[in-house]
């Protein structure tokens, strides 16, 4: 009981506030276009930490310098994605979990991704390598403010 409470407590305290934020104002769109330009400088050093582990890590061994993929591994810089639709958390989960053999869903790859490519990397180390490989394809290369 005593942890179903603190629960409750935040459910009840956060809903409303969440309800609240909704009925605001529309978001500008140049806000939300100038936040889509701003993301590269935002994350920079997240996406930098991720591009040197992957770049240093096992991730090229399978997925090529430039990450556009080998027979072990598909292209990570392309707009098809292979084991999931793409967004930030489905790489986070591919990353963390890997991919055995039995899960593939291309049936010409040979080899079984291990958890965090067999790094041994922490969980903000995952998130940055996520958030790298997801940078390929997902946002604009920072070209100034």
């Amino acid at each position: 009981m005593r942890r179903v409470l603190p629960f409750v407590l935040l459910t009840v305290l956060i809903e409303p506030a969440a309800a609240s934020a909704q009925q605001g104002p529309p978001f500008p769109d140049a806000a939300r276009e100038w936040l889509s330009r701003d993301l590269p400088f935002r994350f920079q050093a997240m996406i930098a930490l991720g591009d040197s582990l992957f770049n240093n890590g096992s991730c090229t061994r399978c997925h090529g310098d430039d990450a556009t993929g080998t027979r072990r591994a598909p292209d990570l810089t392309d707009a098809e994605w292979v084991q999931s639709e793409g967004d930030l958390e489905g790489i986070f989960q591919t990353i963390f979990w890997g991919v055995r053999r039995r899960d593939f869903a291309d049936e010409t790859r040979r080899f079984e991704m291990n958890p965090q490519g067999g790094m041994n990397i922490t969980w903000d180390q995952t998130r940055a390598l996520a958030a790298y490989v997801w940078s390929l394809t997902s946002m604009p290369a920072p070209t100034g403010r």
